[in-house]
């Protein structure tokens, strides 16, 4: 039965169907991050047998350890709880008529909570004084261990979010209980009356903007603590600018990807009615088509498309941040310790 279903479909509609469920980017990321790790591992198999020496490691300060895997524990979180939440939605609730608002704020929210667990472990064990004080070289700042393509992507992500739940707040309309749910499509020059379909207003997008707000705020924090902090040693610096690295880095890879995921849904949502121009009236005397005019239905039939993509980046990124920092950090490297690190700085 399965099997023939399956079968009245072709590779376009299929394709179509696979893309119109956000776990099915999830697999996609997965499966682009498994082929760039098998890629990599050739290529440092090849490259070892060529080189004398292999491969070099960085050693992490211990310092630095339970913080980045922090960090993967929270693109795994942000996963976990995304996956979770559209499978019980959209299989074990009835929700008819309910403001979901929660679907397009819990990846935001997530990203948020797992960062501010960051934060807290660099609060409370990461601030340590310096054994021997190192004269700062330059003056550091919240940015000063971030890239500026990070730093673009993650402002662009929450640009982005922030803007379509803003524009599309503005283009809702309120229901006769006053929740602002309701997108308003006129049928110009007929008796009809407008169409009033769901649609992403602002009784979803407040939610997400107060949890957008946090994740700004908590990732602020932790970039500038992450920065300010004192080195240990003047012979540890580069290692822990290294590791102050990495940590900005999957820093500004969660947040772009929680801000990323609530975007996808929300295109997805507003990308529901970018097709719709024409409505069907039926009656006894049998049924008639009327135009339906949306100035921006344009738009939001791109942002539909575009949402699949959306969601695979921000799979990818967690899936990235998870595999370096949970794997990549406990592959047996050696701890950090003194002669090691000067050894370290000395070659």
């Amino acid at each position: 039965m399965a099997s023939s279903i399956l079968s009245s479909f072709g590779p376009v509609e299929l394709v179509a169907a696979a893309l119109s469920l956000p776990l099915f980017s999830l697999v996609l990321a997965a499966v682009l991050v498994s082929g760039a790790l098998i890629v990599t591992r050739l290529r440092g198999t090849t490259g070892s047998r060529t080189s004398p020496t292999g491969p070099r490691h960085h050693t992490t300060p211990t310092r630095y350890r339970l913080e980045l895997q922090a960090l993967g524990g929270a693109s795994v979180l942000v996963i976990a709880v995304y996956a979770t939440e559209n499978v019980v939605r959209g299989h074990l609730l009835n929700l008819a008529d309910v403001v979901e608002w929660w679907q397009y704020a819990t990846p935001v929210f997530t990203a948020a909570v797992g960062l501010l667990v960051v934060l807290v472990l660099i609060a409370v064990r990461g601030t340590t004084r310096s054994e021997v004080p190192v004269v700062p070289t330059e003056r550091r700042v919240w940015s000063s261990f971030s890239s500026r393509a990070a730093l673009i992507g993650a402002g662009s992500a929450i640009v982005a979010l922030l803007g379509t739940t803003i524009a599309a707040g503005l283009a809702s309309s309120a229901d006769d209980r006053g929740r602002y749910v309701y997108l308003e499509l006129p049928v110009p020059n007929t008796q009809v009356e407008a169409l009033h379909p769901w649609f992403y207003g602002w009784s979803f997008g407040v939610p997400v903007l107060v949890c957008l707000t946090v994740l700004v705020v908590v990732t602020g924090a932790i970039l500038r603590a992450n920065a300010h902090r004192p080195f240990l040693r003047p012979d540890t610096v580069g290692a822990e600018g290294r590791a102050r690295t990495e940590i900005a880095s999957g820093v500004a890879r969660i947040a772009i990807a929680g801000a990323l995921l609530a975007l996808g849904g929300a295109f997805r949502f507003i990308g529901r009615y970018g097709s719709m121009s024409q409505v069907t009236v039926s009656g006894d005397g049998g049924s008639e088509t009327y135009d339906v005019v949306w100035q921006y239905g344009g738009i939001a039939l791109a942002t539909g498309l575009l949402a699949p993509l959306l969601e695979v980046v921000a799979f990818t990124l967690l899936l990235v941040v998870a595999g370096r920092l949970l794997i990549g950090n406990s592959s047996g490297r050696p701890t950090a310790s003194a002669p090691e690190l000067q050894a370290e700085t000395v070659r």
